[in-house]
């Protein structure tokens, strides 16, 4: 009998074991449904199990199906596991896992006592199963959202009303006073909502390992103690890179213009405009353009800044994980854009971040002492608990050929709105410095919706790369940086 200081999850999850005991292995394959499969194994879904939890949640059974062949190595071919979906957080739990032989018998069954969420990695198989199991919204229901919402207007500014319940258009009623009847109230069509952004996610080949593992949640961040006297930083021996003047390129990233007089006149922008690095859609009006993106020009804690006066102390080193993976590429429009298999990340301060993609900026928007450099690479990471962590590598001229960064330009997209997975395999560790200190500081994203409370690991010693693969990049984005933006006093910790 549970008394009531039992943790609701865990009272949750007891409910769960006692009807998944109830339920008998299933000896017939109806019901089952394959999400992603390839020669090796099939990843399905239990339709008929999906059931409402609490919260926003919903729970429902899943299994891998393998080949006789690895079957026969394994002992078992077949995993169920029972998860429970939290369909507003994009996290879900495994509460307990079954491996069945050929005959659908068995063989064991593992409960799972420490539970811990795991945040929906983009473009996963754990993301696929979220989606059938919490069915998001899909492009088309945005697209009528979208359209009812423009139809609200234009009844709006024509003098009608549109029908919540047909969707039809009817004279707005305007309020006349009689003596016989009460005046008429009138209505007023519903402000439109402006829809989300919809751009069509990457879809993962089925040729990928459709096996997750829940990330623990770590320990909470320790915030760093005040220092009393803050120390310069130390000169870059990097010799500063060589400017590159920046070229305009239709439908890429291109170097601002001057800066406009206060009198000068902004042209209008439309309410659905995309974000740009320039014009009337440029860094200085993305404040502007959406209600969601007030911080870009409200913020106090913006990225990128002028890294100076850090105070040296002993960081603690970044622990990364990366290793071989393959990749998909996608030219955004904005920037190159990679995202790598799962399973990787970086511990830092304490917190377990896993590596969601990469990004790259021309050029790096991260100064030190005033310094800026051809190129940076950003990967970013998110925790179980939402939290993002970005690092910042520098990429400088002179070098050799850099192998992994080939690697990349050898896959690019042929157009912006494409994308491209090859088949061969990338070693993120490569893109690293081998000197691995690094500056630390809290800051935001530094594209919209410039999400603050963004920690940020700036490695101090920038990677040297062959001066033709830093002009690949600028042929397709001259410039798609962010300027700097004020430090308002931050702290900055650097390695000694």
């Amino acid at each position: 009998m549970m008394n009531s200081t039992t943790p609701p999850l865990l009272a949750i999850s007891v409910v769960l074991l006692m009807l998944s005991s109830a339920m008998p292995a299933r000896a017939q394959d109806s019901g089952w449904e394959t999400v992603v499969g390839d020669r090796s194994r099939q990843v399905q879904i239990d339709r008929g199990s999906i059931i409402e939890s609490d919260n926003g949640a919903k729970v429902a059974w899943a299994r891998v199906v393998m080949t006789p062949a690895e079957a026969a190595t394994q002992g078992y071919t077949t995993i169920q596991a029972l998860n429970r979906y939290d369909c507003r957080n994009r996290s879900f739990i495994t509460v307990k896992r079954r491996y069945l032989d050929a005959r659908n018998v068995v063989v064991r069954e593992d409960v799972i006592d420490e539970q811990k969420p795991a945040l929906i990695v983009r473009n996963s198989i754990d993301e696929r199963l979220w989606n059938e199991v919490c069915k998001p919204p899909s492009m088309n229901d945005l697209a009528q959202l979208a359209a009812q919402a423009d139809k609200a207007v234009a009844a709006l500014a024509s003098g009608s009303a549109v029908t919540q319940e047909t969707g039809s258009v009817e004279p707005l009623g305007v309020a006349v006073e009689t003596p016989e009847k009460a005046p008429v109230v009138e209505r007023v069509a519903p402000a439109r909502a402006e829809p989300p952004e919809r751009k069509p996610a990457p879809v993962r080949d089925a040729g990928e390992p459709p096996v997750s593992i829940a990330t623990p949640v770590p320990a909470p961040a320790i915030a760093p103690a005040p220092v009393a006297k803050a120390l310069p930083v130390a000169p870059s021996k990097t010799p500063p890179p060589v400017a590159v003047k920046p070229v305009k390129k239709a439908n890429r990233g291109t170097a601002p213009a001057a800066a406009k007089s206060p009198s000068a006149k902004v042209p209008p922008v439309p309410a659905d405009a995309h974000w740009s690095y320039d014009g009337a859609t440029g860094p200085e009006q993305w404040g502007m353009l959406r209600p969601e993106w007030a911080l870009c020009a409200q913020g106090r804690q913006q990225s990128p800044i002028d890294i100076r006066d850090g105070v040296a102390v002993d960081l603690e080193p970044v622990q990364f994980d990366y290793r071989k993976t393959r990749f998909r590429i996608t030219d955004t429009g904005t920037t190159l854009e990679v995202q790598p298999g799962d399973g990787m990340g970086i511990d830092l301060r304490g917190r377990h971040y896993a590596l969601t993609h990469l990004q790259f900026h021309r050029p790096s928007q991260e100064r030190v002492g005033g310094q800026g450099f051809p190129l940076a690479v950003h990967f970013h990471h998110r925790s179980a608990d939402g939290r993002i962590a970005i690092v910042a590598v520098m990429l400088d001229s002179g070098g050799p050929a850099h192998a992994a960064l080939q690697t990349l330009w050898n896959s690019l997209p042929l157009q912006p709105g494409d994308q491209y997975m090859p088949r061969t395999e990338i070693d993120l560790a490569g893109l690293l410095p081998e000197d691995r200190r690094y500056f630390l500081y809290i800051g935001s994203l530094t594209t919209p919706p410039c999400t603050e409370g963004v920690v940020w690991a700036v490695m101090q010693t920038p990677v040297a790369v062959a001066d033709d693969q830093l002009q690949i990049f600028a042929r397709l984005y001259p410039y798609n940086s962010r300027p700097i933006q004020a430090s308002n006093g931050r702290l900055i910790l650097q390695s000694r």
